[in-house]
């Protein structure tokens, strides 16, 4: 099998309200990108996070965040551009990703760049569907890991 030359991880949680944008992002670039995107689904858990952070040499990972913003707001960060609090910490992973990101960089897992795409949240209760905001921030973000990653690998 050949190595993916990007893989996008989805994290998140598709049963806790606008939690479900990492995974949503996932489910709808499905049969929309080529063979040298990866897609992963992650719900935080840390050893299935830092092996996908390891599977290609640019990794663009997307996850809710709270930090106050407007619901829907997208915020995009590269590896070393990340903030102490990414507005992750609250969520429902378990383990927050900055301190996850920082593992995988130590223990070697992350070797390639890193790029980081935080979509604002409203709500996180279980049960509830995504709101409006976020649905259409996710579909924004969709079009844009498209045009960057199926233009860089030149594979549709």
């Amino acid at each position: 099998m050949t190595r993916p030359e990007v893989v996008v991880v989805g994290v998140g949680n598709a049963w806790r309200g606008d939690d479900a944008a990492g995974p949503a992002v996932i489910d709808r670039l499905r049969n929309r990108v080529g063979s040298a995107v990866a897609l992963v689904e992650s719900d935080g858990e840390p050893s299935r996070l830092l092996d996908s952070l390891g599977l290609a040499d640019r990794v663009i990972l997307i996850d809710a965040i709270r930090t106050g913003a407007e619901p829907g707001t997208v915020v995009h960060f590269a590896g070393d551009e990340l903030p102490a609090d990414l507005g992750t910490g609250q969520s429902t992973h378990l383990v927050d990703l900055v301190d996850a990101i920082a593992l995988a960089k130590v223990l070697g897992r992350l070797t390639g760049t890193l790029e980081f795409v935080g979509i604002e949240g409203a709500s996180f209760e279980p049960g509830t569907p995504m709101c409006a905001e976020v649905d259409a921030a996710v579909d924004r973000t969709v079009e844009q890991v498209i045009a960057t990653t199926v233009e860089e690998a030149g594979d549709a």
